[in-house]
């Protein structure tokens, strides 16, 4: 066996002993990040401009061009954070605009969707993201 080959076999050996080691701590750690929501830290900032594609044209903050899928209360992720800035971009409050779908978005939502004339269930999602595109439904 060459030396360098025992030097990373020994390098391994350390490693390893001392990520498992470590293992008690870091899955006391995992599971208390478990309990956490995911991006809960998170913010994003919002500039709300106007895009068009071939097919569709319509208000984005750039986090998410969704017009079909449907989001809604414990999402999380950019989708999220797109109707979030969206909503305040129309002048409703969302709360902090973190991509979580709390009880802030989703009572942004059913405003924003009671004011439409939509169906007021609190999800973003075919007949919703139009509107809240283009502000008006079509």
């Amino acid at each position: 066996m060459s030396m360098r080959t025992k030097a990373v076999l020994a390098m391994t050996a350390v490693a390893l002993s001392g990520g498992l080691a470590a293992a008690p701590a870091a899955s006391a750690a995992t599971s208390s990040a478990a309990a956490a929501p995911v991006g809960a830290a998170t913010t994003y900032s919002c500039s709300v401009y106007w895009h068009e594609t071939t097919n569709y044209a319509g208000y984005t903050a750039g986090y998410s061009w969704a017009w079909n899928d449907v989001v809604s209360p414990g999402h999380v992720g950019d989708r999220t954070a797109e109707v979030q800035c969206l909503l305040k971009f129309w002048g409703y409050n969302p709360g902090t605009v973190d991509g979580i779908y709390g009880d802030k978005t989703t009572a942004a939502v059913k405003s924003f969707q009671s004011d439409n004339g939509l169906t007021k269930d609190g999800s973003v999602g075919p007949q919703t993201w139009p509107v809240l595109r283009a502000g008006y439904k079509k």
